[in-house]
């Protein structure tokens, strides 16, 4: 079963690399403009945070020493919230920013940075830091 979930991992690690890769070097393409290549990072990143949990979760007495499996015992709920966390407020982040085009009364033209946008990713990161 370690072999299995390791293997999984592993195919989780080499596919986010490869999008990563890919939304670089197609970034100035309309679709990639599009999804907003820095918060499509985002996801990314978190999605490899949370495949990480499934290594320190594979971690048992025959692999390492008592110490190594505290460490990631106390590794595994870090590394899911923190991906969650990243993942879910990239999204959040995106729908923030069409609601804000769309719902906009002067029906004028907006301009919302990636600045304006990031802080509900900071609050939710510096929320769940807290709670953890």
């Amino acid at each position: 079963v370690r072999g299995a979930g390791l293997a999984l991992a592993g195919l989780v690690f080499v596919t986010a690399i490869f999008f990563a890769l890919w939304s670089t070097r197609y970034r100035a393409t309309r679709v990639v403009r599009a999804s907003q290549p820095m918060f499509l990072h985002m996801i990314i990143a978190g999605t490899v945070l949370m495949a990480a949990t499934i290594i320190t979760l594979s971690f048992d007495d025959q692999v390492a020493s008592q110490a190594g499996c505290d460490i990631a015992c106390a590794l595994n709920p870090w590394l899911i919230t923190y991906g969650f966390v990243i993942s879910f407020s990239s999204l959040f982040a995106k729908t923030w920013r069409v609601n804000k085009i769309f719902h906009n009364p002067n029906c004028r033209r907006i301009k919302v940075t990636v600045k304006d946008v990031i802080l509900p990713c900071v609050v939710m990161f510096v929320l769940n830091t807290i709670v953890l």
